[in-house]
């Protein structure tokens, strides 16, 4: 009797233990998703998809996007390049051809802004320049500054991420070749909380006609603005309350190397820029949202960077399993990869010029 009453309380406290877990990352996973302190509004339609092209495969990022025109580029095949004409719906695959392939390249990236392609790879570093009228390309640079992300602004100048050596901290700023390559860096930018790595972390984006630069973080509510020399910086907050980064930071070895402890809450997931608009998604919910809905679309939330407003947020609904992995507008279309499929989607009149829709609800900036 007395082994069957401790097993009865081994069993109790096994079982209670395991409630007790459930219920804690049943709270955290609220936590994480959950914020009461901001509501958006959901205007009807401000998006209405018109068509879906099957590309066969989820490795495709957004590498250019013009007026009726899409190039998109493949993580895993790096010199494949598919040309899309959203007007007529023909698509053509590019083979990209460089003068040089025998390199140590690690994180190739391919950028088209015509009349010219770039193949970048920041980490070993080189650049690769060619014309689209061939899409043959030979080196731009070499060995002159070494970069972990970048945009391509124009023929010869590029908006990059990097890391500071004096300060060991990342950074962002202007890659240019005129009579000789230049790197100016503006470290008054990204603002540091804890280490000034993984808190500044975040997306860089630019205006279709490369006027204005952007960038967003990904573990904080704020994102900036600036010109095309990083210059008229301007802060704004976006709906959610979350002003520091909440990582933590584990030191591996003597070398000062490090990593994130636990996944870090994520507050900003993707974004692009379009005129005076700053699109961002987002899986954090606000007040009376139903956290069904994250299985099925992902939240878009719209500001105007010009009056430091938010205006609305609507939902691209996932197609399959898959989530939205990346997106861009351009000419007041949007189109988003999602799945294996590019979708393709138009603004209802009203929802991307510079009138704003409805009421506006004013963000604090700094």
């Amino acid at each position: 009797m007395m082994l069957n009453n401790v097993y009865i309380k081994l069993l109790g406290t096994i079982v209670m233990s395991i409630g007790l877990m459930v219920i804690l990352f049943l709270s955290s996973e609220e936590q994480v998703h959950r914020n009461n302190a901001f509501i958006r509004r959901f205007p009807p339609h401000p998006v209405i998809k018109e068509y879906d092209i099957d590309l066969g495969f989820n490795s495709y990022y957004v590498a250019g996007l013009g007026k009726d025109m899409v190039y998109l580029g493949n993580s895993t095949a790096p010199l494949h390049l598919l040309k899309i004409n959203l007007a007529t719906r023909d698509t053509a695959h590019v083979k990209l051809k460089l003068s040089n392939t025998d390199l140590p390249f690690k994180n190739v990236h391919v950028q088209v802004q015509p009349p010219f392609f770039f193949v970048l790879d920041g980490s070993i570093p080189y650049i690769f320049r060619g014309s689209t009228n061939n899409w043959v390309a030979g080196p731009w640079m070499r060995n002159e500054a070494y970069f972990t992300k970048s945009l391509v602004l124009d023929s010869n100048r590029i908006y990059i991420k990097t890391m500071q050596n004096d300060t060991r901290t990342v950074t962002l700023g202007l890659l240019e070749k005129r009579d000789h390559f230049s790197v100016e860096l503006h470290p008054e930018i990204l603002q540091r909380q804890i280490d000034g790595i993984f808190d500044v972390d975040g997306i860089m984006l630019t205006t279709p006609d490369k006027t204005r630069l952007g960038y967003v973080y990904f573990y904080r509510n704020q994102f900036m603005t600036m010109d095309s020399r990083l210059k008229t910086l301007k802060r704004q907050q976006t709906i959610d309350t979350v002003k520091k980064a909440r990582i933590e930071i584990a030191q591996l070895d003597r070398s000062k190397t490090s990593k994130m402890k636990s996944p870090p809450l994520v507050v900003n997931t993707k974004a692009t820029m379009y005129k005076n608009f700053m699109f961002i998604a987002s899986d954090r919910l606000g007040k009376n949202e139903n956290r069904e809905i994250l299985k099925v679309a992902s939240i878009i939330d719209v500001y105007n960077w010009s009056d430091a407003t938010y205006r609305y947020s609507f939902y691209l609904y996932h197609m399959g399993k898959e989530k939205v992995h990346g997106f861009s507008v351009n000419d007041g279309r949007l189109v988003a990869l999602i799945d294996n499929a590019l979708s393709v989607y138009n603004f209802r009149e009203g929802f991307v010029d510079h009138t704003p829709y409805g009421e506006q609800e004013n963000i604090t900036g700094q």
